[in-house]
């Protein structure tokens, strides 16, 4: 520990696993990828690779049990192959190239098992290392052959792929694959520090402190670029994907009916809507729409999940309910044939609840039927609020052989009619707590001299209220009826 050269060696070994280390943690912690991932592996053997270096120049020539002077080479040897093997493994990837998995056994699983018996067996063998009388290590003949020669093939070998497929054997590189200019910067930056680093030390320098130093720094500085490339890349992929949900976003946006919209031929009937989404694309939706001169259909519903593979089955389920609508005489006609839709190819099992109901507006009699969603609330003219507690199916989407029933009610100049998702009913606050139906029919009732936009904003602001900042992870969707 007392030359230039080992003083040197300890200061970039301290410095390679440190920066290893923070790019290990980061790798795993803030880009969320799994242990077993090449590069998390790769540093994981990096690190190791530095410890036991450090070791070894610890250790040499100091009166320590050679037993440990031993396990530091061998664990060297061992962390450095199993290095170069993930490095080699993670570009072999990021360029196309594919291997069968009996040839990746060979590639790879031949030199690992040589080199760990040869690391293993060295004390007694004398191929790789061997501690002299001075307790001095000393690198034998096959540590600069085989061992060097199968790091340097796993470490360069994907420079010379990158450099193929660049020139020659353009036409030939792989679909999707990459060529990261890191692969230039680093086959070109280890012979420049290794040369350095001769002007400096000399050529008697031992081999293992020549080949350690320019190694470790241009390995660090490989993984510190192709880490960053992946940040990189996955920032480009994540704008790209929420560029994609604010269009879905709009489009969703644009398919559901006006808030505040004016049916000219019925004019004793105020509907209005409102949707506050969890997420950029929510799976609730709702519609209204004038079946013909006397007869005005409304519904609400929540489909599973979130996202745009909710969004998609939205829209599926929107366009069915409204064309059988138009075809079909009842409510429950309208749910058998759009759950037997529904349940075709639905490979993801993908369903929605829903509650839909026709109103004809010559005698106020409201049909409607009720597919697993939230009961409704109903607030007669003068009277508190009430739940229309019926269901009558499994909720669509769910089994083809699903038959739905109906009711009726009549409702009354005054009356007003709530119809809600349940991420409203389960709003909840910082200790977890549901917002509820009691509150909700308590915020209505506040509600009953307001029109209908009115009442939707107060619901929606007591909500806020009750959740106190805490986000909501459903969407909060309502539509209220009132006749005048």
């Amino acid at each position: 520990m007392n030359t230039l050269a080992d003083r040197l060696l300890m200061e970039i070994l301290l410095v390679s696993a440190i920066l290893m280390a923070i790019l290990l943690a980061n790798n795993i912690f803030l880009y969320k990828q799994k242990v077993k991932d090449y590069i998390s592996l790769m540093l994981i053997f990096g690190i190791a690779k530095c410890a036991f270096e450090t070791l070894w120049t610890l250790f040499d020539g100091q009166d320590v049990p050679i037993a440990l002077k031993y396990i530091s080479t061998g664990g060297y040897c061992i962390a450095f192959v199993f290095f170069s093997i993930y490095l080699n493994r993670y570009l072999m990837e990021r360029f196309g190239v594919k291997m069968k998995r009996k040839w990746i056994l060979l590639y790879y699983g031949t030199p690992v098992a040589v080199i760990t018996l040869l690391s293993i067996t060295t004390p007694w063998t004398r191929l790789l290392f061997w501690v002299n009388e001075d307790g001095v290590i000393e690198s034998m003949v096959l540590f600069e052959s085989l061992f060097q020669g199968v790091v340097y093939f796993y470490a360069f070998s994907p420079l010379l792929i990158a450099i193929y497929f660049l020139t020659l054997g353009k036409k030939k590189r792989p679909a999707g694959g990459e060529i990261p200019t890191s692969v230039f910067v680093f086959g070109a930056i280890a012979p420049i520090i290794y040369w350095i680093q001769i002007l400096i030390l000399g050529e008697g320098a031992d081999m293992y402190i020549e080949t350690s130093l320019p190694t470790s720094l241009a390995l660090v500085y490989l993984v510190t670029n192709l880490s960053t490339h992946a940040v990189l890349d996955t920032k480009a992929h994540i704008e790209a994907v929420e560029t994609d949900l604010r269009i879905a976003s709009k489009i969703q946006a644009d398919a559901l009916p006006p808030a505040a919209p004016d049916f000219e031929g019925f004019p004793q009937i105020i509907l209005r809507g409102s949707m506050n989404t969890a997420k950029e694309v929510g799976g609730d939706f709702y519609d209204y729409f004038p079946i013909d001169e006397n007869h005005l259909c409304f519904l609400i519903a929540d489909v599973s999940g979130k996202g745009t593979p909710a969004a998609l089955f939205m829209m599926k389920s929107k366009t069915m309910i409204k064309d059988y609508t138009l075809t079909k005489d009842t409510t429950s006609e309208i749910f058998n044939a759009v759950n037997a839709r529904l349940c075709e190819n639905n490979d993801e099992a993908m369903f929605a609840t829903a509650w839909i109901g026709i109103l004809d507006t010559r005698t106020m009699t409201l049909q409607y039927t009720n597919a697993g969603h939230n009961y409704p609330v109903l607030q007669r003219k003068g009277k508190p609020c009430e739940l229309i507690e019926s269901v009558h199916g499994l909720f669509l989407g769910g089994m083809d052989f699903t038959r739905y029933k109906q009711a009726e009610i009549t409702l009354e100049p005054g009356d007003r009619l709530l119809l809600y998702t349940d991420g409203v009913t389960e709003a909840h606050d910082c200790e977890n707590a549901l917002y509820g139906t009691q509150r909700l029919k308590k915020i209505l009732d506040s509600t009953r001299d307001e029109p209908g936009e009115k009442a939707l904003e107060n619901i929606l602001a007591d909500i806020r209220v009750f959740a106190d900042k805490v986000p909501q992870f459903d969407d909060i969707t309502m539509v209220v009826l009132t006749i005048k």
